[in-house]
């Protein structure tokens, strides 16, 4: 478990994520929780619900305004979980980490940290503290899904991971979504493939064979930094990408092609508006089955024959999905077993250990070895 006395300061308590990230560190951890966010009322009710799941109250709550940090009051923290969208306080979030000595972990999709200033990243370095970021399942989990597909095989040639999000209640509206919108102003439609990173044309989108009851979808490539780094960590690989799945009709052939010309010509105008018809589109039209999904299919050779492995996680919830895996990373940072830097998730972790971590949850979990001289993918154009 947690070292004793470990203190997390949770910034974005309140939210979806932070909700889910508050009961997972409680239960799976013996961190203290500091609950905070800019509202007194939602920390108290946020604090009522979670007396449920710790009844001894090892949690504080801590009135904490992101954009004004200079007001807050004095708190003493090892580690600052920041599960707040991407935004202008994210500088000052870091350097209030930073004057702390303390270790950091987020679940935005970009920020400063991604690609640092030579200043920032010589002050984590100095400072000795661990800064994680990019946490979750999407992203998060994609390199360590590879990286542990590796370690089922004497050499892997190919790893292509997929992901479906089919919530029954469709996807609300944060300020998450907002920033997903808002990424697309950088969408690459690229994957690995014999040595280099090669645009696809629509029509070799792939479609991939889910677990779960989901059949084979037709899914679409999206860029993953943590997977760019992956063929120098390992050299047999040669095809690799992640791909995700559709919502519905109405979301995939209107509102996204919309998403892209809005990213294009006025992104962060357009992110709030578009990300709300998205959100909405998702309620309207959903469909069953329910549930999100990530798996990597992998192949290549044990023992000198062919071998083909698919690794399956499943939860109704995506926000359980990226809680969960996150506090799985923050309990190998609690236990000092991420060197001091900057890291990125799925490749900092120790993916055995990470995934040890996630069979213990509800997050259903499937392994599939098959030996079979013709092994192939379960992937198609």
């Amino acid at each position: 478990m947690t070292p004793i006395g470990k203190r997390a300061l949770l910034v974005g308590a309140t939210g979806y994520a932070g909700r889910k990230l508050a009961r997972y560190l409680l239960k799976d951890t013996d961190a203290t929780v500091i609950l905070s966010g800019r509202s007194r009322a939602k920390l108290e009710e946020l604090q009522s619900s979670l007396r449920t799941h710790d009844p001894a109250d090892r949690f504080e709550l801590l009135e904490l305004d992101a954009e004004n940090l200079d007001a807050a009051a004095p708190v003493e923290f090892d580690l600052l979980v920041n599960a707040t969208a991407e935004g202008p306080h994210n500088a000052s979030l870091i350097q209030f980490c930073l004057d702390h000595q303390a270790d950091w972990i987020d679940l935005q999709m970009t920020n400063e940290l991604l690609s640092p200033p030579t200043g920032l990243r010589s002050e984590v370095e100095r400072t000795g503290c661990r800064f994680v970021i990019q946490a979750g399942f999407h992203p998060g989990l994609i390199a360590a899904l590879v990286r542990y597909a590796a370690q089922q095989m004497d050499a892997m040639d190919s790893a292509i991971v997929g992901s479906v999000i089919r919530d029954k209640a469709g996807l609300p509206y944060t300020s998450g979504v907002a920033e997903l919108v808002e990424s697309f102003r950088d969408y690459k439609s690229e994957m690995y493939e014999d040595g280099r990173w090669q645009k696809l044309k629509y029509a070799e989108y792939p479609k991939i064979e889910f677990e779960h009851g989901f059949g084979k979808l037709l899914t679409y490539p999206v860029e993953m930094p943590e997977l760019r780094r992956l063929p120098e960590l390992l050299p047999n690989l040669k095809s690799t990408g992640f791909f995700v799945a559709g919502f519905n009709w109405f979301a995939d052939y209107l509102v996204t092609p919309l998403i892209m010309l809005g990213s294009r010509i006025a992104p962060r105008q357009t992110a709030t508006s578009l990300g709300r018809l998205l959100s909405w589109s998702t309620k309207r039209f959903a469909r069953p089955p329910y549930g999100t999904v990530v798996q990597v299919d992998a192949e290549g050779k044990r023992e000198g024959r062919p071998v083909r492995f698919r690794l399956s996680l499943c939860h109704e919830s995506a926000y359980t999905l990226t809680a969960i895996p996150a506090v799985a990373m923050i309990k190998q940072m609690l236990r000092r077993k991420v060197p001091p830097g900057i890291h990125l998730m799925g490749l900092c972790c120790d993916p055995v250990e990470l995934l040890e971590d996630i069979e213990r949850t509800e997050i259903s979990i499937t392994q599939r070895h098959d030996a079979r001289s013709d092994a192939t993918l379960c992937l198609t154009s």
